[in-house]
């Protein structure tokens, strides 16, 4: 069979199998480490009431907790504290604050911030679906500006414009790119509006010397599946405020319960019964897998770097690299690119079918804007009475028209295709995989252009 027959016309697939899912990277020291949980019966030791010691532990920097030892507490068992005082070494904060998630940390950190209900927090209209789902539970109401088409972040031009009745901005650190974060967090700086960096796609990445997530007033991390470092489910919270750490711990675990009778109108506000507790056995593989971070962050950045020096040898004239803007320190979550139909002749919808048919996984974006979501739409959060959007009047004029977001726009439903591989197990040979797909593709280009979409379905025409 002729090898440049592309797959999707009945050639011969470039990988059959060998392309691998970003697996966690588990060795020995995790498997002992739950085992030995598992052998004492330890879950979690988070204690939510105030028993001895949580008053005076409550305020006290990460790296003052870890030394309490194997018992519980409030703030979690020695597993949590310790994986908080090592993430809070690693990325310089005083405070760090683990979650179930980064989208209950994205909301903990909002209501960190004593914010009022029907508070407006500007982010991007291209982000993944937790970043406002957390906003909403906060009981916020979200608000976009248009993203730069080079970095995929937020726009600092557009920024400029958009940043009224805001009370919080949450920039997104898209595939672990910061975009222009200084001219960002300064716009917002100028308003005093505070900033939550949603860094969920971006551990260990330092920008202009400092962490990302250490930028801004709060910042909140991802450990999920197949993020650069996995617990299996799970997120953390980092600050230097002393007040945002103590509230994020309280709203962590049942805060609602510890509060005393004299507690203040400010220690009251947004202290809600939640649970986004991280267990005993999540804090444990954190440990370990925190150990083999830069590890696992060097490899997604070889396959990275081999991915974009390749594919622009075969075909620069089609396809851009995502901008990014730290690139001595950027540890691709996925590798991100912008397909040019127009100039190409194929549309973005058709290259992805024929890398899938090669056995390439692609990432066409998440389908559709933030701003398109059908509850943004129609302004419907909780109730039918358009809470949290009814509470003020800045709340029902803003406007979701997808044409306000042009960039964003264009580039989830024409441009946008990524790879997710970058992570542990693959490698270069992978990275090769991908870049002879592309070869065949060019070498097949004009029949590729005959390739009809109708009513979003490819139509080979055989």
């Amino acid at each position: 069979m002729d090898s440049q027959i592309l797959a999707i016309f009945g050639g011969e697939p470039i990988n059959k199998g060998s392309f691998l899912k970003s697996t966690p990277n588990i060795g020995k020291e995790e498997k002992d480490a739950v085992l030995a949980l598992m052998e004492k019966a330890i879950f979690s030791r988070f204690v939510g009431s105030p028993i001895e010691g949580t008053y005076e532990d409550l305020d006290k920097e990460s790296k003052d907790l870890k030394i309490l030892g194997d018992q519980s507490t409030f703030l979690g068992g020695e597993n949590i504290r310790k994986f908080e005082s090592n993430w809070s070494e690693l990325v310089g904060s005083k405070f760090s604050v683990s979650v179930n998630s980064a989208t209950s940390g994205l909301t903990t950190a909002l209501l960190s911030l004593n914010l009022e209900p029907g508070t407006i927090v500007l982010t991007t209209p291209f982000s993944f679906t937790g970043t406002v789902g957390a906003i909403l539970a906060a009981n916020c109401v979200p608000k976009f500006s248009d993203i730069d088409p080079e970095t995929f972040c937020l726009s600092p031009e557009n920024l400029k414009e958009d940043i009224t009745d805001v009370g919080c901005l949450m920039p997104v650190h898209w595939c672990g790119n910061a975009g222009d974060l200084d001219q960002i967090i300064s716009i917002a700086r100028s308003k005093n509006i505070p900033v939550i960096e949603d860094a969920a796609q971006a551990p260990a990445t330092l920008y202009k010397n400092k962490y990302l997530g250490t930028h801004g007033d709060l910042g909140v991390f991802s450990f999920n599946e197949p993020k650069n470092l996995m617990t299996g489910e799970g997120g953390i919270i980092v600050t230097d405020f002393k007040d945002y750490a103590v509230k994020s711990r309280l709203i962590r675990n049942h805060g609602e319960a510890i509060l005393k009778k004299e507690s203040s109108k400010e220690d009251l506000i947004n202290v809600i019964g939640y649970n986004f507790r991280l267990t005993e056995v999540q804090a444990a593989i954190g440990i370990h897998q925190l150990k083999k971070l830069d590890y696992l962050n060097e490899i997604r950045s070889k396959n990275y770097k081999y991915l974009v020096k390749a594919l622009n040898e075969t075909c620069k004239e089609y396809l851009t690299p995502q901008k990014i803007t730290h690139p001595e320190s950027y540890y691709a979550y996925t590798a991100s690119f912008r397909w040019e139909t127009k100039k190409s002749g194929i549309k973005r919808e058709v290259l992805s079918a024929a890398l899938n048919a090669e056995g390439i996984p692609t990432f066409t974006a998440y389908g559709k804007m933030l701003a398109e979501h059908p509850a943004f739409i129609n302004k419907i959060g909780f109730g039918s009475k358009g809470y949290p959007w009814s509470l003020s009047k800045e709340g029902k004029r803003i406007n979701y028209e997808p044409s306000n977001f042009p960039n964003a726009r264009k580039l989830i439903e024409e441009e946008f295709i990524g790879f997710l591989n970058l992570g542990w197990p693959n490698g270069l040979n992978e990275m090769e995989m991908i870049n002879l797909a592309f070869k065949k593709i060019i070498a097949n280009k004009e029949k590729l252009k005959e390739i009809k979409i109708e009513n979003k379905k490819i139509n080979i025409g055989r």
